[in-house]
This record gives structure tokens, sequence and C-alpha cells, in this order.
């Protein structure tokens, strides 16, 4: 027993001996202990404090620094909370990679495909014929207009009369809907189908933190702690969302006829023939690609782009004196007989202040990243080596009391100045450089058209029988409301 003790001793001083060492120009942070890092102090914390994004905040105020370094699982991970050095993560190729661990290997199938969860020459290949064949498609065009104006439509009749609703399931449809039908042709489907996935994939989001949870630290656990861990419902979404997409994949072969490519799918399908005509060494355009490219854009853009919209219809309910202005702006601007156009944007400036308060309070993703360095580099003058995670904590910023007084209270006056809208390049809601979300341009209009479409037509109230309303979130990889009920008032 004596020797087994020695043994262990001298194992655990020449690991501290190791540490210290690699440590030496390395960003701080607490000690990482053998096998287990800090993966149980961070969620520990996480808990404590509400969120993953409060405790990196709150470390990073107990180690007097903007970056901090941990270790997750097999893992070192630095956190970066600085909006300047953020902005040289983003813009920097160093920081392009992205980590193969056990939750990227399983979400992707095993396979290194797609642009979400990929890196090296392949990635930028098929990111680069991605976002140029999105505008082929509709995106950021008339097109793409004329869908959310239909779904906007759609939106309205299903609210009607109003009543105490909540709005967040007439939304949800629309959303899906446009992207499925610029990257598909088509329309996923009935309401119940598409609130079941969207349920799936908040679950989903629940479960996970951006250093992919326990699953990534302990892939092992996996066999022990299959729901725990996420595995299950991982694995779940992977074959409903695989179903799906290969279906619809399939379909797209059966009826494929070059020269009238209409979708995403289409224009893939040609780039595939074209490779398997011209004999190329190449194999960018592989039905793994086209899986996991569609994959990529249906996470993303299911549930992001409706929390964004559940925070803003929430703060309406809460500041009634906020939801007045922007009425008398929507009624000075389109008034009630149309409904809104894009075009109008540019004279909301109070519109558009107000969206940017609520994204700036409540970042639907706290966090961004994962990063994988692909070579050794420096960060503020902290060594960073090669392989080492970094995770951008855009809270930290977007909640500095030294850039917005007050971060705390809602206040879209904030960014604006002679009655016109300052924007603010630090907030970051899309990303930046290489890796900036491909469908930024759906987001964007999509937030806007269908929150001053459905704020054109209704007054948001506080259920009958309540004063105020009261706002709950979850949180994991991404923020999002829990369900709350408004009273819609026909304006």
């Amino acid at each position: 027993m004596l020797t087994t003790i020695l043994i262990a001793l001298s194992l655990l001083l020449v690991y501290i001996a190791q540490q210290t060492r690699k440590r030496r120009n390395f960003p701080p942070g607490p000690f990482p202990w053998p096998l287990v890092g800090n993966q149980s102090y961070v969620h520990m914390l996480s808990r404590k404090l509400g969120g993953q994004h409060y405790a990196f905040l709150e470390l990073c105020k107990r180690y007097g620094s903007n970056i901090i370094s941990l270790r997750l699982g097999g893992n070192d991970v630095i956190v970066v909370s600085d909006s300047k050095l953020i902005q040289q993560v983003f813009n920097k190729e160093e920081y392009d990679g992205r980590p193969w661990n056990e939750f990227t290997k399983i979400r992707n199938f095993g396979k290194k495909k797609g642009i979400t969860l990929n890196d090296g020459p392949e990635w930028k290949e098929l990111r680069g014929w991605t976002v140029r064949n999105l505008k082929n498609v509709g995106f950021a065009r008339q097109k793409m207009r004329e869908l959310l104006r239909s779904e906007l439509e759609i939106i309205l009749e299903k609210l009607g009369e109003g009543g105490v609703r909540y709005v967040k399931h007439a939304i949800i449809p629309a959303v899906i809907n446009v992207l499925w039908t610029l990257l598909t042709g088509d329309q996923l489907g009935n309401d119940t189908k598409l609130h079941q996935f969207n349920k799936l994939l908040e679950r989903r989001a629940q479960l996970f933190d951006l250093s992919g949870g326990l699953l990534s630290s302990f892939p092992w656990l996996r066999y022990i702690m299959p729901d725990a861990t996420g595995y299950n419902v991982l694995i779940s979404l992977n074959n409903e969302i695989k179903n799906l997409l290969m279906a619809t994949i399939n379909e797209h072969k059966r009826q494929y006829h070059k020269g009238a490519e209409a979708d995403l799918i289409d224009l893939f399908l040609y780039e595939m023939k074209r490779e398997k005509t011209t004999k190329s060494e190449t194999t960018l355009f592989s039905d793994d690609n086209l899986l996991l490219l569609m994959i990529d854009f249906f996470i993303a853009g299911t549930n992001n782009t409706t929390a964004a919209l559940d925070f803003l219809f929430f703060h309406m309910v809460k500041y009634q004196d906020v939801q007045n202005k922007l009425h008398e702006e929507i009624d000075r601007v389109i008034g009630s007989n149309r409904l809104p156009n894009l075009e109008d944007k540019l004279n909301m400036p109070f519109t558009e202040a107000v969206i940017i308060e609520c994204q700036r309070i409540w970042s639907i993703f706290p966090i961004i990243g994962p990063r994988r360095v692909l070579a050794d580099t420096t960060l503020e003058g902290y060594t960073i080596p090669k392989n080492v995670i970094v995770l951008m904590n855009v809270f930290a910023h977007n909640m500095d009391p030294e850039l917005y007084p007050d971060p705390e209270s809602f206040k879209p006056e904030r960014f604006m100045k002679d009655d016109a809208f300052q924007s603010d390049d630090n907030i970051t809601t899309f990303g930046r450089g290489r890796r900036r979300c491909p469908g930024e341009a759906l987001a964007r209009s999509s937030i806007f058209l269908l929150f001053v479409g459905v704020m054109q037509k209704y007054r948001l109230l506080p259920v009958p029988g309540e004063e105020s309303i009261k706002l709950d979130v979850t949180t994991g990889i991404n923020v999002i409301p829990k369900p709350y009920k408004t009273l819609l008032v026909p304006r």
C-alpha cells in the first residue's frame, strides 16, 4: 500500500512539474487536475451562475485577465473575453481550424465533411462554392424576400384576431420553410412536423456547451450514461435529420435534369456529375459533403432566428414605452395599408436600435467557436500552441459597463445619435472573417421583416391578470427563452 501511494505521489509530482513548465507563458487559469482537468469545476460554476458564459466571466475576474486557460477533458482550452482580441481570432488563419472530438465526430457521422465542423483546403473550397451558389438560389435577393413576405402573411393569418398566444409557435414554420425552400426547392411539411424537429434541436442545444460537454471530455461515459451525456439525443437527432435529408436528396437525384437546376441540392448534383465526368481526383462533391452541408444549414438556421424573435417580442411586452415608440415609427414609415419590406429598414433607425440592443443583452450564442489553433501563435503576448481550442466569450464584451453603461438595462437609444442608428462593429452576432455565418442575410432579413410585420398589426401586452411578464431561459450551446404567453391585441 505504501509503495502504491509513493508511486501515485511521484506521478502526481511529475505531472505538476510538466504542467508548470508547459504553462510558463500560457494564459492564467485554474490548475488542471490529472484525468478530470477543470471540467467538473467549470460545470459547477456554470450551474451556480446560470451559464457557461457567466462562469468564464467570473474566472476572468478571479485571474485578472481577459484570456484564461482551462483543461477540459483531454483538451487545452483558452477563453477570450476581449473584443479586440476576439477580432484577432476571427481574422487570423491560425484560428480557422475546428476541433475533432467525440462530440463533433458523432454530430458529423464520423466524417470531417460539410462547412461547420470541417477545416483545411476542402472546407475552404466547399464554403466558397456554397456562398457563391446561395446567391444563385435566391439568398439576399428578391426570391428570398418574396418567400419571407409569403410566410409573414401566413403568420398574420394564424395569429388572426389575437388573444393569449405563444407567438413563437406561429414563427417557427416560417423561418424553417424559407430556408428549406431555398435549399431544396420545396417546403418541409406541416406545422406538427416542423415543431417536432425544432423541439429536438432545442433539446440537443440544451445538453451541450461550446466545449462539447461531458461527451467531448470523457467519451467513454456514453457507454455508461448515454442519456446524461446527450449521446442518445444526438444519435436520435442524427437519424431523424439524415432520414429526412436523404429522402429529399434521393428524390432530387431521381428527378434531376441538367440545365434545370432550381435549388442548392440541384446545383450540388450538377457539380457531382461534372466531377465524375471529368474523372477528377478530388471528391469534394460527394454524398457525404452534401448531407453534412444540408445538416449544417438545418441545425444553424432552425431555432436561432426564432429565439432572436422570441426575445424581441418579450421585450416589447415588458417595455411598453419602447413598444409605443416602435409603433410610431412603423406607422410613420409603413402605415397600415401594406406589409413591410427590407427597403423600409433604411428609414427605421429606432427599430434597428431595438433589434441590436436586444441582441446585445441576449446573445443567442454568448460563447462562439470553438476554434482549433492550426499553428503555434501568440495572443496578447501569450504563447498559444498548435491544437489548443479557442472559445470566444462575446457576452463579456456585450455586458462591459465601460462600453455600455448600465449594461443590464434595455436601452435602444444607446445605439441612436441625432435620430440616426449608430452601428457598433463590436457587437458580434454572426461571426467574422472566413467563418462568418453564410446564412446571415436570411437571418437578418427574417428578424426584421417578421418582427416588424407582427408589431405593425398587434400590440403585445402581458397576459390578463398579470401586471408584468417574466423571462426564463435555457442555456447550453445557445441561450433561448422558455415558452411564454402574451396577449395580442389587433391595432
